[in-house]
């Protein structure tokens, strides 16, 4: 496919809005629309209208993919106590998911790259392979199935009740794909592909061949990327160019002034990612 432009979570931002310019080449968007950081000064008002115009951006661009990440989630099923955004436009925000729910998707692929929001690693396929296997299944998790798989139990819990969850940290969803690791507060081993998490000795599954691009883990510098074992995070708040034949990713020209200046010199090579690649 060659060039795809790649968003990083934008929690109420709005460096993102260089890429409503683009028309042909691919734009994914890593996830994490709401929820902004209190000391950066977005409001949730403000981050309602940036949503309603990432979707109507995607509805009209056939180019245009929106991934889903956990603070979504916290939206499109049930308020989960870990938001930043006020409990009282969860019902507006709920109806927003809801209504355009076809837009989002949980895994996307291109080629031999793997975008989720937060990751898939090891540790999860490994437990996640191990309760089946107690349960008596036959299926195993593997990087041929795993989009299936992801997928089938996105569309699975979408069709479950949307009960409320009080419980801080605790995922009310059944399926593991919403496991939340301990090193995020959770009780799960590893979290999953929403909740991944780098102190969760994040490496691409043994025996994998695909790079993965995800977010999730946010950079205090900006434009920076940082490479793990066949993987590579984007989350600090800037546009990336990413070529799926070469895996190169570099922070894109379409990043306004306002951004570019905050990028270092550095970061504007870009990062190769190797199925090898330790982070340095």
């Amino acid at each position: 496919m060659g060039k795809i432009i790649v968003v990083s979570d934008e929690h109420c931002r709005s460096f993102y809005k260089p890429v409503l310019n683009v028309k042909d080449t691919p734009v994914i968007f890593m996830g994490d629309y709401m929820d902004p950081y209190y000391w950066e000064g977005f409001t949730d008002e403000e981050g309602i209208e940036k949503l309603k115009e990432i979707i109507e951006f995607a509805k009209n661009n056939k180019n245009v993919v929106l991934l889903a990440g956990n603070h979504d989630c916290s939206h499109i099923w049930s308020y989960m106590g870990f938001e930043r955004t006020s409990r009282k436009y969860y019902q507006e925000l709920h109806k927003i998911y809801r209504d355009n729910i076809d837009l989002f998707h949980p895994i996307y692929k291109v080629g031999d790259t793997i975008f989720t929001h937060a990751g898939i690693n090891d540790g999860w396929i490994k437990v996640v392979n191990e309760i089946l296997a107690n349960e008596n299944s036959t299926f195993q998790i593997t990087e041929d199935n795993v989009l299936s798989y992801i997928e089938n139990e996105w569309i699975t819990e979408l069709e479950h009740d949307e009960a409320p969850n009080q419980h801080f940290m605790y995922c009310s969803l059944d399926s593991r794909i919403f496991d939340i690791g301990r090193s995020r507060g959770g009780d799960a081993p590893y979290g999953g592909p929403f909740w991944s998490d780098l102190y969760d000795d994040w490496g691409n599954p043994e025996g994998w061949n695909c790079v993965q691009v995800f977010s999730h883990q946010q950079g205090e510098i900006t434009g920076q990327l940082r490479t793990w074992n066949g993987g590579i995070c984007v989350d600090s708040r800037a546009i990336f160019e990413y070529d799926s034949d070469t895996h190169l990713m570099k922070p894109s020209e379409l990043n306004d002034e306002f951004t570019k200046r905050q990028i270092p010199e550095h970061c504007w090579k870009g990062e190769i990612i190797k199925k090898d690649d330790n982070y340095d």
